[in-house]
């Protein structure tokens, strides 16, 4: 891990900087893909700030994300630019929870290195119902069908949510009652029909997620509303790591960051089929920490 002192974001050393971290690790990228997603969303960038992001899976890209301070359509700066078609189911969902609590809320965009635009996130900006936020108009009823099984979960305060565009998907980022307990991890597992952590991975999430509450994630198919899969997000203040493989050592090592104080993220991930990965994050530029407290972010409690 490389540190500078460098807070505004440069087109040209983005691209080298993505490109090393990349190469380091084994990462698959497109530098047309990449250029094009910086010139359409060059402003989102400059203004915003930018992290990066990876698994502990062979082969698996480095994707990168903006988070804005301000409200923006980028639903419909992706429909111009030609990533998404007009009218776009899933577009339309993101706008209609962008239209939520009279519109105070705020989107940031995933990017994939070889596709481009893959996600857009909606900051609801507090803890909102999980009641309210399925009830937005453009949910399907099949996600919607959650909400008592969530509610029954004690997973009832909504901070994000999110559109997978490549995934089909849609997501729900919690804040988790803290601190996790063995039932309390098993059974959010086996919302995506998973077995329970093991020893090791609870410890480490004991170890590492905030005992006042955490980020749990719950990503469910858009048109059969079947849970795929579910993370726990925990951030990681010190020098020391939860076990990880050889790829995300490697890439905590190699990612470059340009803020004053270089922020982690480490989430354990179970899906369908006992399919489980670890996925990792790590700030660029434009002080993600400072952002993570301003909105605050369960990562921080």
């Amino acid at each position: 891990m490389t540190v500078t002192d460098s807070s505004s974001f440069s087109v040209t050393q983005f691209s080298a900087d993505f490109k090393k971290l990349a190469d380091a690790i084994g990462a698959p990228y497109s530098e047309s893909t990449i250029q094009e997603s910086l010139t359409t969303f060059e402003e989102c960038f400059r203004e915003g700030t930018v992290i990066w992001r990876t698994t502990n899976r062979p082969n698996d890209v480095v994707n990168y994300r903006f988070y804005l301070r301000r409200r923006l359509d980028t639903v419909e700066m992706a429909t111009k630019a030609g990533y998404l078609e007009p009218g776009n189911p899933m577009g339309r969902l993101a706008t209609s929870w962008s239209a939520l609590f009279n519109g105070d809320t705020e989107q940031w965009c995933d990017f994939h290195p070889k596709i481009g635009l893959v996600k857009t996130w909606v900051h609801l900006k507090c803890r909102r119902l999980v009641d309210d936020v399925l009830a937005a108009s453009e949910v399907p009823e099949a996600v919607r069908a959650h909400t008592q099984t969530f509610r029954r979960l004690g997973l009832e305060q909504v901070r994000f949510a999110s559109v997978d565009y490549d995934g089909a998907s849609v997501n729900l980022y919690f804040t988790a009652r803290g601190p996790l307990s063995e039932s309390q991890a098993a059974q959010y597992t086996d919302l995506a029909q998973c077995g329970p952590p093991t020893e090791q991975e609870f410890q480490d999430m004991r170890a590492f997620l905030s005992s006042q509450g955490f980020l749990f994630a719950v990503t469910m198919d858009y048109k059969t509303g079947e849970v795929k899969r579910v993370a726990f997000y925990a951030n990681l203040p010190g020098k020391e790591l939860p076990a990880v493989n050889d790829r995300l050592k490697l890439f905590f090592t190699e990612a470059i960051s340009h803020d004053k104080q270089h922020m982690r993220i480490v989430a354990w991930s179970y899906g369908v089929g006992d399919k489980k990965y670890m996925k990792a994050e790590s700030s660029y530029v434009g002080d993600f920490a400072t952002l993570l407290k301003d909105v605050g972010s369960p990562l921080l409690s």
